[in-house]
């Protein structure tokens, strides 16, 4: 069982260092407020690595990935757009409270960037390799956690450091980007 834990948590952590999903918390722990980010990036990589590690044990995969990407890649365009109209002409007080504020939205903005990621097919191939779910769920999502917290600690102190207007187009551009990869992606998948 220790094996299964450990070696889950070094390959999804390694797997997740420079990963898309670690700069996407990186731009969400810029600009929302901390306790926001991390309890949505947790309940989105456990659930994230919850699926992995059930698919993994004998579940067969059921979702069509290319319509899930695709429809990531349309979300992550949409918090691009978000960034950076969002708040215009509002007030400091209204531009707060008009913030994503929502674990639920930043939860969901990962499990879909994570979908089909190579640190969720690595849980999976894990999963399948030991037919153990408890010891490669938790431990791919401990890895993945502790990859995770250096992005959100980043941009915490990061996004206090940069004036708002960049943080907006650099955080804008991060998902913009990864929203174009991701329905490009999913389009050759089709």
């Amino acid at each position: 069982m220790w094996e299964q834990f450990l070696a889950s948590l070094l390959v999804v952590a390694a797997s997740e260092m420079g990963d898309k999903t670690q700069l996407l918390v990186l731009a969400f722990a810029a600009q929302c407020p901390l306790p926001v980010v991390i309890s949505g990036v947790a309940l989105g990589l456990l659930t994230t690595n919850l699926m992995a590690a059930l698919l993994g044990t004998g579940i067969g995969m059921a979702l069509p990935l290319a319509h899930i990407k695709l429809a990531a890649g349309v979300l992550f365009l949409a918090f691009a757009a978000w960034t950076l109209w969002g708040n215009s002409g509002e007030s400091e007080e209204e531009k707060i409270s008009g913030r994503l504020q929502s674990p639920l939205a930043i939860a969901g903005a990962f499990f879909m960037a994570e979908l089909g990621d190579k640190t969720q097919l690595a849980a999976l191939t894990l999963a399948a390799r030991y037919q153990s779910f408890w010891p490669v769920w938790l431990g791919a999502s401990a890895g993945m956690m502790l990859a995770i917290a250096l992005a959100i600690g980043l941009g915490y102190f990061v996004g206090r450091k940069i004036p708002e207007s960049a943080l907006k187009w650099v955080s804008a551009s991060i998902f913009g980007i990864f929203g174009v990869i991701t329905i490009l992606t999913a389009l050759g998948g089709l």
